[in-house]
């Protein structure tokens, strides 16, 4: 396979997905295929083994790819409509406005808590309170917490059985993805060892297994602002960053 060398400065990251993407739908790359080792891919594509670390992490939340320690990383069967082109759309627009994004998925997730509450099955309560799980286990490392973070909401999103809701949220994820890493650090700085952040997590969990509709509304929405709130002294135009990880 051919990588090409990247050169835009910014976001490096996404323009290793772009280029998976393109050789996933092109054919290039099909289920079962073992991506090149992390030193070689690294070289080929002219990046940082950090950035690339970060892509292959992200690709493995988005269920492209499939990380086995010792063994290497291979393409998961995936459905390309599903996943591939709602990414596709959300890399081609950058940068975004961090405003607009923070409006995007509040109005979004809010509603996704409320419909999970009445929606949820025991399967997408347990996929939650996995990530719940995760999250708590992960306090120590930032990277491995933003992870765990993003799956639970994801898999709120998912929990409320609304398929264009869930596919709006994976268009998006890659620039929540973004806020959750740029938030974390910020919110751990008073919350010592994240106690109250997880438990904003734990209560709206807990609402949603009620069944409690609006509680889940209302402690999603709290949870979303108190977080926007953290970076509101940071520029409110992009997501972005300056330099290559």
């Amino acid at each position: 396979m051919q990588f090409e060398k990247i050169t835009k400065p910014h976001r490096t990251y996404q323009e290793v997905l772009k280029q998976i993407n393109h050789l996933i739908v092109d054919g290039k790359l099909r289920p079962g295929d073992r991506l090149m080792g992390e030193r070689e891919m690294a070289v080929e594509l002219g990046v940082s083994r950090t950035t690339l670390r970060e892509a292959l992490r992200t690709m493995e939340f988005l269920g492209w790819v499939e990380i086995k320690p010792g063994d290497g990383t291979f393409i998961r069967d995936i459905h390309l409509n599903e996943v591939i082109s709602p990414l596709a759309l959300a890399l081609s627009v950058e940068p975004t406005r961090i405003d607009e994004l923070w409006e995007t998925r509040i109005t979004l997730e809010v509603e996704c808590a409320g419909l999970a509450a009445l929606r949820a099955s025991k399967e997408d309560l347990q996929q939650i309170s996995h990530a719940l799980r995760d999250m708590k286990s992960s306090l120590h490392d930032l990277d491995a917490y933003a992870k765990a973070d993003m799956r639970f909401h994801f898999h709120v999103t998912q929990a409320s059985q609304n398929s264009m809701m869930h596919r709006l949220l994976q268009t998006f994820v890659v620039h929540i993805f973004d806020l959750i890493k740029k938030t974390g650090p910020l919110r751990f700085s008073h919350d010592i060892g994240g106690l109250n952040t997880i438990q904003e997590h734990i209560s709206i969990y807990e609402a949603i297994a009620s069944q409690e509709a609006e509680q889940a509304r209302t402690l999603m929405r709290k949870h979303l602002e108190a977080s926007r709130n953290e970076i509101g002294g940071s520029d409110p135009h992009t997501t972005g960053n300056n330099s290559d990880n």
